[in-house]
């Protein structure tokens, strides 16, 4: 992937690494792509660099003698906080790469890796940091981890769009829940934005001025997910030279979010059940224990009610996790929203993609929008319009631009449709349609269809011959 050469000048990059083929290799790899690469043999020669020169980025080694690279990354996130780092370690030293990442890093790559996946990382960091002089800070964030330190309030997280009466209902949800500090679960489809939906339970809170700290927890490696929780001693495995505080501390006060509930393991299960159930946390290889006072949010897409069925979620948790429940809606859900978050994504799209000449969405096409399946809900959506303005070539998107968007959903069926069949078989036919309508979310499909879970698996066991 060539450099992002939007700017006046070609990137700078610094690339740092005592080992001098390895960096000499690299900067003639990114300098075929466009750059303008300088070398730094150590840490202290890189701060010397950047106070004569400015940078785009910063691609560092992690391991190196004298300052290493975390050491190196504290610096430059003091001095340059928005300037991207990217750190890279050997195999084998992934917990120091995840220590980089909780320090700031844009991102760090194990060795060996693909020159072009780090490339494409590089425009991607000198991308958005052109992209955050265009917009206000409010609006940019990495959903990995929110500063902890950051101040915030109800009006500095991306606002929740829409006032569809299905969005109108979340909305008085959050705003009845945000009121409160017991444990919230929030329940939806990838891509329906429980992610915002935290974030706004947070900041409509009491707890809105504290820290608000999110993990997700099948992106974690589950030897490291307790580390990550609840902290650890120096030694208490390999690679912990220091002790370092867990989320949980690192969230006092405020509020953790802990997505992806329903990929949490087993064994950690239980360890956040006595969290929840104690207020205490105790970081690994400690004895010593620790109270925290965290609000607990969790988010998942999962049928966690199946999964408790199935042994794979304890249930006792599940009841814990579960006393305030949100139910985020489906895009489907909420049509009459599509045109306004379409407009939203395009002038959204248009910063990040200022020579485009798209400006507007022809009624057509939003009338197209609008009748889409979406299965992906608004992150579809999202991407959808992203795509749109990279690769159009008019001021209007017209309806044909959607060429590349699949045919939608068949419609529930008419009189002028239906066929005769038994009770039975339109029961099944209209069960299933609902599960495809859903995405196959059970929990979902037995709300709408009025039953419970029990009685949704009961009907789509296959009939015995009578």
């Amino acid at each position: 992937m060539s450099a992002d050469t939007s700017g006046k000048r070609p990137p700078r990059v610094l690339i740092v690494d005592d080992d001098p083929d390895m960096a000499q290799a690299l900067g003639a790899s990114l300098t075929g792509e466009g750059y303008s690469c300088e070398l730094a043999p150590s840490g202290a020669a890189a701060i010397d660099a950047i106070g004569r020169q400015a940078f785009d980025a910063v691609i560092s080694d992690v391991q190196m003698d004298g300052m290493n690279g975390l050491d190196l990354l504290d610096r430059l996130r003091k001095a340059h906080p928005t300037l991207p780092v990217i750190m890279v370690t050997a195999f084998g030293q992934l917990t120091g790469a995840v220590e980089a990442t909780k320090r700031g890093a844009f991102q760090y790559l194990s060795k060996p890796y693909e020159v072009a996946e780090l490339e494409d990382l590089m425009a991607q960091a000198i991308r958005e940091r052109r992209e955050s002089e265009l917009v206000s800070p409010s609006s940019e964030r990495r959903l990995r981890r929110v500063d902890p330190n950051a101040p915030s309030s109800s009006g500095e997280w991306p606002r929740l769009i829409g006032s569809d009466p299905a969005m109108k209902a979340l909305q008085e949800c959050i705003g009845r829940v945000a009121a409160s500090s017991a444990p919230t679960l929030i329940g939806g489809e990838s891509g329906s934005g429980k992610d915002l939906v935290a974030h706004a339970i947070h900041a409509q809170g009491p707890r809105h001025e504290r820290p608000f700290v999110s993990i997700n927890a099948s992106a974690i490696p589950e030897a490291l997910l307790e580390s990550e929780l609840f902290g650890h001693v120096r030694g208490a495995f390999t690679g912990a030279s220091e002790a370092r505080r867990g989320l949980f501390q690192t969230a006092q006060g405020g509020t953790l979010l802990l997505d992806e509930i329903g990929d949490m393991p087993l064994a950690l299960q239980a360890k956040l059940l006595r969290v929840l159930e104690l207020g205490e946390v105790r970081a690994v290889g400690s004895d010593v224990v620790r109270a925290v006072d965290v609000r607990v949010v969790s988010a998942t897409h999962r049928d966690l009610p199946k999964l408790v069925a199935e042994g794979r979620f304890r249930e006792d948790l599940y009841f814990r996790l579960n006393v305030l429940p949100v139910s985020v809606p489906p895009l489907r859900e909420r049509r009459g929203d599509i045109p306004e978050l379409a407009r939203h994504f395009l002038a959204q799209a248009r910063v990040r993609m200022p020579t485009s000449p798209v400006r507007t969405l022809a009624p057509d096409t939003l009338e197209a929008l609008s009748s889409a399946a979406w299965p992906g809900n608004v992150r579809e959506l999202s991407s959808a319009i992203e795509r749109l303005v990279v690769f159009g070539r008019e001021a209007t998107i017209t309806r044909e631009s959607l060429a590349f968007r699949p045919a939608a959903a068949q419609p529930t069926p008419t009189a002028e449709t239906r066929e005769l069949c038994s009770l039975q078989t339109l029961n099944e036919r209209h069960v299933a349609w609902v599960l495809s309508e859903t995405a196959g979310n059970k929990v979902r499909a037995a709300e709408i269809l009025g039953i419970n879970l029990s009685t949704l698996y009961r009907w789509q066991r296959p009939r015995t011959a009578e």
